[in-house]
Formats: C-alpha cells, sequence, structure tokens
C-alpha cells in the first residue's frame, strides 16, 4: 500500500500516480518529481521513503539530490537505517552528493550509530563539508572496527587539513587494512616536508599495496616533496606500471635531475601511459642529457607518445 492519502493537484498526474496501487507507478513518479524542484514536491519525495516497496524508497532518496528544504537532510538521515540495502545505499550517496552544512550536526550526531553502514555513510557526507566539529569524531573513529568507517573518517580529516590529525593520520598509515592506508596517503596531501606525515608518505612508496603505493607517489608529487625523490626513483622499478606511471609524474613535478637516466630508460616501457608520463617529466626536468632518449624515443607507436616527446626534446634543446 502507498503512503500517499492525497496530493497537490497542482502537480498533476504526477502527484496521484505517487498514490497509485501500482509500485512501477510511484516509482516512475518518484524519478519524475526530481525535475519537480517545488515544496509539494519535496513533501511527495519525503513520503516515498516510506514507500512499502523499497524501489520507490529508492527512487525517492536519489530524487530527493535536487531538493533542498526543511526536513530533507533529516529524512536522508533516517534513510541510512532503511531494511533494504539499495535504499540504504541511494540515500548515503544522495547525503554526500548534496554537501549540505546545515546537516553537519545530524550527521556527526551518527558517527556513533550501532550500524557500520551508517556511521561510514555520515562520515562520507561529512567529507567535502569541511566542518571543523567533525575533527574529534573523526580522530576517535580512526579505531573504528570497521575499516569502511576508518577510512571514511580518514578522508574527513584530509579534507579538513588539520595540523593536529598529522599523528594520528601517520599512524593510520600502518593500519591492517590496505583501503585505510591508501586513504591515508591521499588524505597527507597537506603534509609538511621533514615531517612525520612527509615520512609517511615516503614509506608509503613501499607498502605491499600497490594501490597505496600509486597513492603515496600521487601525493608526493602534489606536494612536490623533494625527500621523496630516492624512493620515487626506485618506485620507477615498481613492479606495477600503475605505480611506476605514478612516479613518473611526480618526479616531473620535483624536477630532480637525478630522475632523467630512470625516466629515459621508462621511455621504452611497454605501457603508454608511462612512457606518456616519462616523456612529460624529461620536459619538466629540462636536461639535456635526457636527449638521447628523447631521440630513440621519437617514433614511439603512441600519437600522445609521439607529441609529448616533441615537446620535452624543444624544452631540453633551449634548457
Amino acid at each position: 500500500m502507498a503512503v500517499f492519502d492525497s496530493f497537490d493537484a497542482e502537480l498533476g498526474d504526477v502527484a496521484g500516480n505517487c498514490a497509485s496501487a501500482d509500485a512501477g507507478v510511484r516509482r516512475v513518479a518518484m524519478l519524475q518529481l526530481a525535475e519537480v524542484v517545488r515544496p509539494d514536491a519535496t513533501t511527495l519525495l519525503i513520503k516515498g521513503l516510506s514507500d512499502a516497496d523499497a524501489s520507490v524508497r529508492e527512487a525517492a532518496a536519489k530524487s530527493l539530490d535536487e531538493h533542498d528544504g526543511d526536513g530533507v537532510a533529516e529524512a536522508l538521515v533516517k534513510a541510512l537505517e532503511d531494511a533494504d540495502a539499495s535504499v540504504r545505499t541511494a540515500a548515503a550517496e544522495t547525503l554526500t552528493e548534496k554537501r549540505n552544512v546545515a546537516a553537519a550536526a545530524l550527521l556527526i550526531s551518527r558517527t556513533d550509530h550501532g550500524s557500520a553502514f551508517v556511521r561510514a555513510a555520515a562520515f562520507r557526507a561529512l567529507r567535502e563539508l569541511i566542518v571543523p566539529d567533525a575533527t574529534p569524531t573523526a580522530l576517535y573513529a580512526l579505531n573504528d572496527p570497521a575499516p569502511d568507517v576508518r577510512r571514511e573518517a580518514v578522508a574527513v580529516l584530509g579534507y579538513l587539513k588539520a595540523e593536529e590529525a598529522i599523528p594520528a593520520l601517520t599512524a593510520a598509515a600502518s593500519d591492517p587494512d590496505a583501503s585505510v592506508r591508501r586513504a591515508v596517503m591521499s588524505a597527507l596531501v597537506y603534509a609538511r616536508p621533514g615531517g612525520p606525515g612527509a615520512s609517511a608518505l615516503v614509506a608509503g612508496l613501499l607498502d605491499t599495496h600497490w594501490q597505496v603505493r600509486e597513492e603515496a607517489a600521487a601525493s608526493i608529487g602534489k606536494i612536490k616533496l623533494r625527500e621523496a625523490t630516492e624512493g620515487l626513483i626506485r618506485a620507477l622499478d615498481d613492479e606495477t606500471w600503475q605505480v611506476r606511471a605514478k612516479a613518473a609524474n611526480a618526479l616531473g613535478r620535483i624536477a630532480d635531475r637525478r630522475a632523467v637516466p630512470v625516466l629515459g630508460r621508462a621511455l621504452a616501457h611497454t605501457a603508454s601511459n608511462l612512457r606518456k608520463e616519462a616523456a612529460a617529466a624529461l620536459g619538466e626536468i629540462r636536461d639535456p642529457s635526457a636527449l638521447p632518449d628523447l631521440d630513440r624515443a621519437a617514433g614511439d607507436p603512441d600519437p600522445d607518445v609521439r607529441k609529448l616527446v616533441r615537446w620535452a626534446i624543444q624544452r631540453c634543446q633551449v634548457a
């Protein structure tokens, strides 16, 4: 049975379909209401989150992404506890996409919920709100038994860029779960050279999981962490080409000439993405000693690689 006893006549057939006995019709009505951004339509969608049919509730949760107003955040947070996983997921995704700062306090209150899904979803929605009040709860959650919660808490701290979180994030770089360690490598993108956060990034280049090593290299490149140069040079021999590519990119950003020989060798790798990053990095470093390797790569079968090689040759010739 649907939850709609009445509807606003101004919404016409769509509102009428919200009261249909057919769940499929009600579901379509929920999806159509996404395009009707007005208070009465919002009210119908909030009611839809209590529909007897899970597919209708899911559609309502998705459609509320386009709606704001009284009760929306509260209704979506409540839907995080829905009996159906698809509804919970839809509500979590909508909360994350809405970036409703007004919902921050409500989300923080759910970070100690009995359900790990709700705790993780609350942190995920808090992430891009960048609310300083979330710092204490995110730090506490780094010891949560659920890795999904720890990972989302790390992301919150990374967005907040709180200096006081650096020691805790550094400790979390040794988390038993690889997804958490990877999140830490991303979060430490605001680490200062010479500090514990920077040391954790350099150590991340030796992690047992390739995605953690890849993320460490990416963050090192973003902050141009020169102290990581030797580690990045070693990473150019990583068993995974994705790590090599990020290491090459980071070396280009740092522009340390010690990397020229290994970047030159990377121009012959079978992965074209790595060859592109190596050519771009050599162009950034602008060392004439790279010209022999670049000249050999001028006939690369990949047109994007050839373009970058030509660019790098021009820059090295005028250095």
